[in-house]
């Protein structure tokens, strides 16, 4: 159950026909917010708290909307966000709080302090696909200038059973280009590797064990997914062009053991591949062993379509 508001906002969502900017919409709207949505185009016509616009030439309706709002949320890609600083920041209210979410952060930090933001700003990174809900999973929050309104929209990210984990810029920006682009550039160059192998799914899925079956589900999920997000993930992180050399720095060292070295080089290198995990290790091993038995009960068979 969501936990009401303390008290009800207006919000002006840019970027609501979006998968995250629905997500947002939806709950806040829940808590008791009045939330006017903004986007280029909307496939639902039956929102009568939608509004057609671009953010980069802003309409008088447009400007009024935000003028009034207590809360501007841009739900919209980096570039975008970026050119519509000046606009946002010279409409918003001085006790007005702006939000972004942005996957990269410390691009749009450095313009924030640039510009003559008066109120204060928060950028959050859902860290799942909205279509799972907030509930039991982690948003990372980076507060670019504490005000009004930052701890009233972590708390109703927190309220919403989202764990809220707070970063600064650019360690937020060094912690996903391991959690997001280091993770999507290895499961994706497993599927470029497969292709490369000429391998057939239904007997991968028929013959693979417990870690190959789970490596295939992720890549039928990342590799599912919409290309521009992904893409602006690994090119728009500052920090993930040195996570995919240490990828394939990793995967040298990793030939040359098998190939040059001796069973303890090998040894060797198992532990020094788990070591990152520190204390963690034994409840993800156990998380591990939870997800193989569940693949028991789940495992797609042949002809299985759904």
């Amino acid at each position: 159950m969501n936990a009401p508001a303390a008290s009800a906002r207006t919000v002006a969502l840019i970027g609501g026909s979006g998968d995250v900017g629905r997500m947002l919409a939806t709950r806040l709207r829940t808590d008791g917010n009045t939330v006017r949505t903004i986007d280029i185009r909307f496939t639902d016509r039956s929102d009568s708290d939608q509004m057609e616009g671009d953010v980069t030439d802003p309409t008088p309706e447009m400007r009024a909307v935000v003028q009034n709002a207590d809360a501007v949320i841009l739900a919209i890609p980096e570039s975008v966000a970026l050119e519509s600083i000046p606009f946002v920041v010279a409409e918003l209210r001085e006790q007005a709080l702006l939000v972004d979410t942005l996957s990269v952060k410390s691009r749009f930090d450095a313009a924030l302090r640039e510009s003559a933001l008066r109120g204060g700003a928060v950028g959050i990174n859902p860290m799942f696909a909205p279509s799972l809900g907030p509930e039991g999973r982690p948003v990372a929050a980076v507060t670019y200038r504490d005000g009004a309104g930052v701890e009233w929209f972590l708390s109703a990210l927190s309220g919403w059973g989202s764990s809220v984990v707070r970063l600064d810029a650019e360690h937020h920006d060094r912690l996903t280009a391991a959690t997001q682009a280091l993770t999507h550039a290895g499961v994706l160059a497993f599927g470029l590797a497969l292709a490369e192998l000429g391998v057939d799914g239904a007997e991968l899925t028929a013959v693979g064990t417990p870690p190959h079956l789970v490596s295939l589900a992720l890549l039928a999920r990342v590799g599912g997914g919409v290309p521009e997000v992904y893409h602006d993930i690994q090119a728009g992180n500052p920090f993930a062009g040195d996570a995919r050399r240490a990828l394939a720095a990793a995967l040298a060292t990793l030939t040359d053991t098998v190939e040059q070295g001796s069973e303890d080089d090998f040894a060797a290198l198992m532990s020094r591949a788990t070591s990152p995990l520190g204390d963690r290790n034994e409840p993800l091993a156990r998380l591990c062993a939870d997800l193989f038995t569940d693949l028991v009960h789940r495992q797609p068979r042949n002809g299985d379509t759904s």
